[in-house]
């Protein structure tokens, strides 16, 4: 009986755990958790041209907070904030952004991987397709 109630649990697990194409397969923390970190940026692509070292000679960060507000922090001169919300499927991240100067606009990822120190994103916005990779700060 033992056999069996570990085996019902470590199938639960597995199958929990396979929310992202890329991964992890397994997690015991919950995708709300492993998104709420300080992030840098690692790699950041637009329309497939690399534009990583405009954010990594910055110093930006984002801040996804557990009350679902968030801080992108792109440059010394210029930092947006927004009310983040993740689906039911835990694959896309849906942000109400706004900076200071009173512009607002909406913005959605597909998350690809969600790790603890890692996360994966894509976004479309139209003519411009984004890739953003952003690591533990």
């Amino acid at each position: 009986m033992k056999n069996l109630t570990v085996a019902a649990i470590v199938l639960m697990m597995l199958f929990s755990g396979c929310y992202y194409e890329d991964g992890p397969i397994v997690s015991l923390r919950s995708p709300k958790a492993r998104l709420v970190n300080k992030w840098r940026y690692q790699k950041f692509l637009v329309n497939g041209q690399d534009i990583t070292a405009t954010y990594t000679s910055n110093g930006a960060w984002v801040e996804f907070k557990s009350d679902n507000s968030a801080e992108f922090h792109e440059s010394s001169s210029y930092t947006y904030y927004a009310i983040w919300e993740l689906d039911d499927d835990y694959k896309t991240l849906y942000l109400d952004c706004s900076d200071t100067s009173g512009l607002m606009w909406s913005q959605d990822y597909e998350i690809l991987k969600l790790r603890n120190k890692e996360i994966w994103m894509t976004s479309d916005m139209g003519s411009a397709s984004m890739r953003v990779e952003l690591i533990e700060y």
